[in-house]
């Protein structure tokens, strides 16, 4: 196993893998892969996987999970057993930190209001989390009158962009 992440090339300091054991991709990638672009194949294989494990990567010592039978198939978000368990993009963490970390990243939220709350002008905590682009989409016309561009969100699923009509 190589210390660099064979889609990114970033530092592979987290990896999740599937039933075929495919260590080389970080959690990160695999997270963007399963959430953005609904693609829940090894990266390297093609092989689909239902569940990801993703641990610490530790070259020859990386946590190993040989049989994915261990992760119960009806999960719910949250901690299962002694694991924790991502809704979004379908995967299984040994540590909290990162899961909480992979989570944040996977949420859909306004960056308009994220701005507005970190520069506190009016004090609220307001943090909207959507459950869908359309409810993002929604919520970007009817408060801040943009839009989100459809082609950018078609074409190129990792970044949207919003204009003013």
């Amino acid at each position: 196993m190589d210390d660099s992440c064979a889609v990114c090339a970033e530092h592979l300091e987290w990896v999740a893998y599937g039933p075929c054991g495919h260590r080389e991709v970080c959690s990160t990638c695999v997270a963007r892969l399963r959430f953005i672009c609904d693609d829940n194949r090894c990266c390297i294989c093609k092989t689909e996987s239902k569940v990801v494990f993703v641990t610490k990567a530790l070259e020859d010592y990386t946590r190993l999970i040989n049989d994915f039978l261990v992760f119960p198939s009806n999960s719910t978000e949250g901690q299962v057993g002694s694991f924790w368990y991502h809704e979004d993009t379908q995967a299984y963490f040994d540590d909290i930190d990162h899961y909480k970390m992979i989570k944040a990243m996977c949420r859909l939220s306004c960056s308009v209001c994220d701005k507005m709350e970190n520069q506190g002008n009016d004090g609220s905590k307001r943090r909207g989390k959507f459950k869908s682009i359309e409810q993002l989409k929604g919520h970007l016309y009817h408060q801040h009158r943009l839009f989100m561009c459809n082609l950018c969100l078609e074409g190129r699923k990792v970044r949207s962009v919003y204009f003013r009509k």
